[in-house]
């Protein structure tokens, strides 16, 4: 083993340097957690796509819960990497309280939640719940744009489904945008009608689905991106 290696391994085998350090990132991390987290819960209250932020924290503590017995066999360890994921996250966190951009804030804050993980748990062990750390970035809101081009991008695909089954009945309509025209009244497929409240939940049940089957790694990939066209049919419908 090298010098640096015997290094390594006699700082992380100090109690009392792990618990400082634990505290810094602890302090370190609390402002900036606790702006990010009040962001996302105002969030959730406020946009129904997001509604189901609520349960991703205690679906994700859930899952840990079940790796317990698995956890406690494997040997601790520590990881330097996870300390270079907690300062990334936390650039990106400053970076995001800074210029106001709080989806940026709050990805970089459950970013350097994984590199706590991963620091004081060591690779064996992350690797094992890692799953549940990593599904806590779907409780972050989209940003702004990308929630408006992905609304617009599904009320036109609606609105294209919508006439496409109207024209199956042989009934005359027409479409202008997400305007649909039968002549004697109009049908405007609204912001509301784009689908997103089912689109994002789906996915986030779909993963989890995905994530207890026992079968190959496409198929699973497959369950989960099914959740995207299931979406948008049964929105096109109603």
């Amino acid at each position: 083993m090298s010098q640096a290696s015997k290094n390594d391994v006699q700082i992380w085998s100090d109690p009392a340097l792990v618990w400082v350090l634990f505290v810094a990132a602890t302090v370190v991390l609390g402002y900036g957690v606790i702006d990010a987290l009040a962001q996302m819960v105002h969030f959730w209250e406020v946009r129904e796509e997001f509604s189901h932020g609520y349960l991703i924290p205690l679906i994700s503590l859930f899952l840990i819960w079940q790796k317990k017995e698995e956890l406690a066999v494997l040997e601790g360890s520590r990881s330097w990497l996870g300390v270079a994921g907690i300062l990334i996250g936390c650039s990106v966190m400053f970076i995001g309280m800074v210029s106001a951009t709080h989806s940026l804030a709050q990805y970089g804050s459950v970013f350097a939640l994984n590199g706590i993980a991963l620091a004081f748990l060591g690779w064996p062990r992350y690797r094992l719940v890692m799953f549940p750390f990593l599904f806590l970035f779907l409780m972050v809101p989209l940003p702004g744009i990308f929630l408006f081009r992905l609304s617009s991008e599904l009320q036109l695909i609606s609105s294209q489904i919508g006439v496409f089954v109207i024209r199956l009945f042989d009934i005359s309509v027409y479409l202008e945008g997400n305007v649909i025209d039968l002549g004697k009244f109009q049908l405007q497929v609204v912001e509301a009608c784009s689908g997103l409240r089912y689109l994002f939940p789906l996915m986030s049940l779909a993963l989890i689905c995905a994530y207890f089957f026992q079968v190959a790694t496409w198929k699973r990939v497959v369950v989960f991106l099914s959740s995207i066209p299931i979406t948008v049919l049964m929105n096109s419908f109603r």
